[in-house]
């Protein structure tokens, strides 16, 4: 938490130094966590991850026009009233406001034209925001012959299952690989894609586990998985060319 802190003040003071921050790079994230702090800096450690969590409203366009890209990443279910749905299953624990933040966040991010990587539950409101359908819960709403465990009944642990990456995708030419074991821990997934994008990769019941930007991301950067690389990396290197591609795609 106090290197959380830390890093907003460091992005305010820079702000203040219009000389200093111009080679500054910042990032966009809505309730930041160390976790994907450490993520970026695995590759970079020069940029600075900006909370607008912790961004008054009336600061939000000033403060995004100083960002080169958006991280969506984990956390509470998409509120169903994002994707044109109820909660008809009276089960979603949802975050209504860092909703709303991440709908300013994205539709900036495309207006700009800033690579965007969405993370677990950023995978899902990247997809809802752009027009796609989310499956409200996996175990009672997606029926399929192979049974695969997306989620810790305790809620807990990771649980690991494998994919299968188009071959065709920008993703497999990341991951150099099209199959390999992802960490799991969510209840739902993206149900249709959004405007703009395609599914790329599968679990074994055919869920979808990763989307990106079907015009190709030389067009727009923007990858959704539904694992969390920032978990994985320091045991399975090859989680890392994501987050470096994506960096090396950031504005000026």
């Amino acid at each position: 938490m106090i290197k959380i802190i830390c890093l907003n003040f460091l992005f305010l003071m820079a702000l203040s130094y219009n000389s200093k921050a111009q080679n500054q790079k910042y990032i966009a994230t809505a309730i930041l966590k160390s976790s994907i702090i450490d993520y970026v800096h695995a590759i970079d450690t020069s940029i600075i991850l900006v909370d607008f969590m912790e961004i008054k409203k009336s600061k939000r366009d000033e403060v995004f026009s100083k960002v080169s890209g958006l991280i969506l990443s984990g956390g509470r279910d998409v509120h169903p009233s994002t994707y044109g749905r109820k909660d008809s299953l009276k089960i979603c624990i949802t975050h209504k406001k860092r909703d709303d933040v991440e709908l300013f966040l994205l539709q900036n991010a495309m207006k700009d034209s800033l690579p965007v990587l969405g993370i677990c539950r950023g995978h899902q409101i990247l997809n809802a925001i752009l027009g796609g359908d989310l499956i409200q819960d996996i175990p009672t709403q997606h029926l399929a012959k192979e049974k695969v465990i997306h989620r810790d009944p305790k809620e807990q642990e990771y649980v690991y299952h494998s994919i299968n990456i188009d071959s065709t995708s920008a993703l497999f030419q990341l991951y150099g690989s099209g199959q390999f074991e992802v960490n799991s821990f969510h209840h739902q997934a993206v149900k249709a894609p959004g405007e703009g994008m395609k599914i790329v990769a599968q679990a074994p019941d055919g869920l979808n586990e990763a989307s990106e930007w079907a015009k190709g991301l030389e067009d727009r950067w923007i990858i959704g998985v539904q694992w969390h690389p920032e978990r994985q990396y320091q045991k399975a290197p090859n989680h890392l060319e994501l987050m470096a591609d994506f960096i090396r795609q950031l504005k000026p």
